[in-house]
């Protein structure tokens, strides 16, 4: 199965839809952490009431993190879980195949002797 080209293009399609997802994941939090060390007065901006730039970044880390999921569930559905699938029935089907000639070759001969 590994060595089936619909199951190499899975690998590579999860690992690089992995790869970015990380790496946004990675800078958001990055650039929030850089932001927070190295510009506090922007961060410690006003835009109203009590809400600072600071805040409103912080809280747009869990819409980032949302936004990383959602898409992740969308790529997972509409570009994996069909290979998945397919990849499946094509298992069950050499499964199936080899139990046959399991059998068959379990079978005793003409003469009543089993085949080694």
């Amino acid at each position: 199965m590994a060595q089936d080209p619909a199951y190499r293009t899975l690998r590579h399609t999860h690992r690089r839809f992995g790869v970015r997802a990380t790496a946004v994941a990675v800078g958001g939090f990055l650039a929030y952490v850089l932001l927070s060390s190295f510009g506090p007065a922007l961060m410690n901006r006003t835009l109203g009431g009590h809400l600072t730039v600071g805040l409103a970044l912080g809280l747009g880390q869990f819409v980032l993190m949302g936004v990383i999921v959602r898409r992740y569930l969308v790529h997972h559905r509409t570009h994996i879980t069909p290979v998945v699938r397919g990849l499946r029935r094509l298992a069950r089907h050499q499964e199936a195949a080899g139990r046959a000639r399991a059998r068959l070759s379990a079978a005793p001969r003409e003469g009543g002797h089993r085949r080694w």
